[in-house]
């Protein structure tokens, strides 16, 4: 991910209200992809398309 988006921060669980089994993609605080809704990971490509139309908008 750091060599698409140099500029990013990858943080985990700063307020300390995690959910067991979870991984979340958030970007300025929109939610963009839920492993608990989606069942699954995303694949790297799947994640940074999302990123980069998030940030094209």
């Amino acid at each position: 991910m750091k060599k698409h988006f140099p500029d990013l921060e990858i943080a985990g669980n700063e307020d300390g209200n995690f959910r067991v089994g979870s991984f979340e993609l958030v970007l300025d605080g929109e939610l963009l992809w839920s492993k608990l809704d989606s069942g699954s990971f995303p694949a790297e490509e799947e994640a940074i398309d999302l990123i980069q139309e998030r940030v094209k908008a």
